[in-house]
């Protein structure tokens, strides 16, 4: 099990978090823990062809979690049962997905809106599954009721889930608006689990002063994470020393990323991996949205690697990029 003290994740991403984002990550820090793409529950016990990729766990992907999204107890139950078996440090059970094709299925974010159900698919995973067990919600259905989430998230820990991560906007807010830090820290002063706290991350400085203003036991990354996947190494260097300096090659990076995925998935997930990821990427660049509009209207990996080429020969003072950063007290000292 993990000994959560300021651990840092990085979120599960639909078509982003692959295996090669995962290796990018993994090579400037080995010790955050990772995630799959969210799976479907029914997709995986059915054995769809499609999970044979998205199921595949890279060598140094440990600490790795599997996260399912469903709403059907049984179904999550069997989901468990086959991901118990690969390997991985756990499994998590999604309800903060806000999409409405999946809201409108009963899983994701709308499962906080029925607690019964809720407690049947965390009473029927935890039967199954021994190890970690994780469940990353919001902070309600279409609202925030403080009342109610303490009490729904009180409800998981009596149920048996290990640990919690809140994005504290509800379902409706999707990502308007600023998540609210001070229901992380309710949940951190109610609860005896770990908590985790989700949402609006921006820089290493970002991740310091939520550790400190919350004293929660861990802080996931979503769309920085992709957009700079070095974030993690960054932050803990800041939380250790007090500073941080890190040297990027972004070029190579995104090429490599692309390489990647290219290397592992099917040509058919080539596109949709590949968008997804260059969408978040191509903002290290002054002209990102040039880069962005070339990539999206190419279905081939290659071609997209030929635009970023491109991009580096006509603007070559981009490619190399220096992080750096501390905290005053070190910065004076």
């Amino acid at each position: 099990m993990v000994n959560y003290e300021k651990t840092l994740l990085m979120a599960p991403m639909a078509e982003i978090t692959t295996s090669s984002l995962r290796r990018c990550i993994r090579k400037f820090d080995s010790g955050t823990i990772l995630y799959s793409e969210m799976l479907s529950a029914a997709a995986i016990v059915k054995g769809s062809e499609q999970n044979k990729y998205l199921l595949h766990m890279n060598k140094n992907d440990n600490p790795y979690i599997f996260q399912i999204l469903g709403g059907d107890p049984e179904l999550m139950a069997a989901a468990c049962e086959i991901l118990a078996e690969k390997g991985a440090l756990g499994i998590d059970i999604n309800m903060g997905c806000s999409a409405p094709d999946i809201i409108k299925k009963l899983q994701g974010s709308r499962l906080l809106s029925n607690i019964a159900i809720s407690r049947d698919i965390v009473k029927k995973c935890r039967k199954v599954h021994k190890g970690r067990l994780s469940v990353k919600m919001r902070s309600g259905f279409d609202s925030a009721d403080i009342k109610y989430l303490v009490g729904f998230a009180k409800m998981l820990e009596e149920e048996g889930v290990d640990c919690i991560t809140l994005h504290p906007r509800d379902g409706k807010q999707s990502f308007k608006r600023t998540a609210d830090w001070n229901l992380v820290k309710l949940l951190k002063e109610n609860l005896n689990i770990p908590i985790i706290g989700n949402g609006d991350i921006a820089s290493p400085e970002d991740v310091l002063m939520r550790f400190n203003e919350t004293k929660c036991d861990g802080i996931m990354i979503g769309r920085e994470g992709v957009r700079a996947p070095w974030i993690f190494a960054l932050s803990n260097e800041l939380i250790k020393t007090g500073s941080y300096r890190l040297q990027v090659d972004l070029a190579c990076i995104f090429k490599e990323v692309l390489l990647g995925i290219k290397d592992d998935l099917p040509q058919y997930l080539h596109k949709s991996r590949a968008h997804r990821f260059a969408f978040y990427f191509s903002k290290n660049f002054v002209f990102s949205h040039e880069i962005f509009k070339k990539i999206r209207n190419l279905n081939e990996i290659d071609l997209m690697i030929e635009i970023i080429d491109e991009y580096v020969l006509r603007n070559p003072n981009e490619r190399i990029k220096l992080f750096r950063g501390c905290i005053p007290a070190v910065c004076s000292s």
